[in-house]
């Protein structure tokens, strides 16, 4: 049985091969996990198991460009390929990426960049380690027990609370 079965049986959604069209634009991404797994398995719309979300092409597109935290973090060389409920990313480390894939870390939607421009020293030090790649990533969306609570930098004044989720 693949991953995609159990996930088509929680979550009611199909998964098709994606189009050349799309395979192109994921390619410019620069994910080969996710063009590999996208060529055969796109759902055909978003899939949530778990307070984690995995979108279409169309939509991880988005993430990358017009949303945050993908659009500060892309350039630093993370793409978002999935968000949580509360609109914080999983996303694959490219920088980071050794020989067998690259790794998935999770960062906060809510974070601001100093005068709109993200630093990639900075966004790795709030960059969660989720899984070591894609494959651990989708069996533990599976399961529904991924980790969903991202990092924050400290507060100056000492006396804010974290973030409650």
């Amino acid at each position: 049985m693949s991953t995609i079965d159990p996930i088509t049986q929680k979550t009611g959604v199909a998964f098709r091969p994606a189009s050349a069209l799309t395979i192109a634009a994921l390619h410019a991404l620069g994910v080969p996990e996710i063009v590999a797994f996208y060529r055969q398995s796109e759902p055909s719309k978003c899939i949530e198991i778990g307070k984690v979300r995995i979108w279409p092409v169309a939509h991880m597109l988005k993430e990358n460009r017009d949303y945050v935290p993908g659009d500060y973090a892309w350039p630093c060389g993370y793409v978002v390929f999935s968000t949580t409920i509360y609109g914080d990313a999983h996303c694959f480390d490219l920088r980071a990426a050794p020989k067998t894939g690259a790794p998935i870390v999770l960062i906060a939607h809510d974070l601001e960049p100093k005068d709109d421009e993200m630093k990639r020293e900075d966004l790795a030090k709030l960059a969660k380690p989720i899984a070591h790649s894609f494959e651990v990533f989708l069996e533990a969306f599976v399961s529904g027990f991924l980790d969903i609570k991202p990092l924050y930098p400290p507060f100056e004044s000492g006396n804010q609370p974290e973030a409650k989720r």
